[in-house]
């Protein structure tokens, strides 16, 4: 994720099944998503979940996760996270190891998405 950008480009295989964003903060207890989606079929899965990772990386702290399956385009892919206000949270992106998957993201404020994207 660029500095200052909400946008993330990314793109998982099976030997790189993660993706983490740029560390960004939260206000307001919300932080949404918006975006699309490219998987290998239907069926195939993508948890999009607001993490910690701890100081040197070894373990993660979830908050709130959710799951997409299959193609989704920018308009279907959105969602709001509920999530404790502060500082160092990231996005991860897991295929579940299957396949390969690509996706674009917008992070931010719900209402500051729904113009950006519309």
């Amino acid at each position: 994720m660029k500095p200052g950008s909400t946008e993330v480009i990314w793109g998982l295989r099976t030997d790189s099944p993660f993706y983490f964003s740029s560390k960004f903060n939260i206000e307001n207890k919300t932080i949404t998503i918006r975006g699309s989606q490219t998987t290998h079929d239907h069926l195939s899965p993508i948890k999009y979940s607001i993490v910690k990772l701890s100081k040197f990386g070894l373990s993660i702290e979830y908050f709130d996760s959710v799951i997409f399956y299959g193609n989704h385009s920018e308009k279907e892919l959105a969602y709001t996270f509920t999530v404790p206000n502060g500082t160092g949270y990231q996005l991860e992106i897991f295929n579940y190891c299957s396949f390969h998957s690509t996706g674009k993201i917008w992070i931010g404020k719900n209402e500051d998405l729904s113009k950006k994207i519309s």
